[in-house]
């Protein structure tokens, strides 16, 4: 195998070289959310180690800021306080919200015709 040029550090054989107008890497890399709302709840997912006491244990950021706040509100400050709780106040509305309609007599007649068989 006679070669016509020089194979060596950055110079690979040309059986192994790119071909024209192929990509060294097609697939490319991972794609990162470019909204705020993706690239936040990204970086609030990710788990970090909280000490308490003597023991460890690894929880999300979301987790160890809602943590935080609930304490500072226990301990008695006004603002973290009101804001627990307007969440709170949230949190219940839209549970009302999602919770599903009574069942009409048709309904309830096709599951006790069902119960019955």
């Amino acid at each position: 195998m006679t070669r016509n040029y020089d194979v060596g550090y950055g110079k690979p054989p040309k059986h192994a070289q790119w071909k024209k107008g192929q990509s060294g890497n097609p697939e490319g890399g991972r794609r990162r959310p470019t909204d705020v709302a993706a690239l936040t709840a990204q970086l609030l997912s990710k788990r970090v180690v909280v000490r308490s006491g003597k023991t460890t244990k690894r929880v999300t950021r979301l987790e160890q800021i809602l943590s935080r706040l609930i304490e500072k509100a226990l301990q008695g400050d006004p603002r973290t306080l009101k804001m627990v709780l307007d969440e709170m106040r949230k949190v219940d509305a839209r549970a009302e919200n999602d919770a599903p309609a009574p069942l009409e007599a048709a309904d309830l007649e096709v599951i006790e015709a069902a119960r019955r068989r």
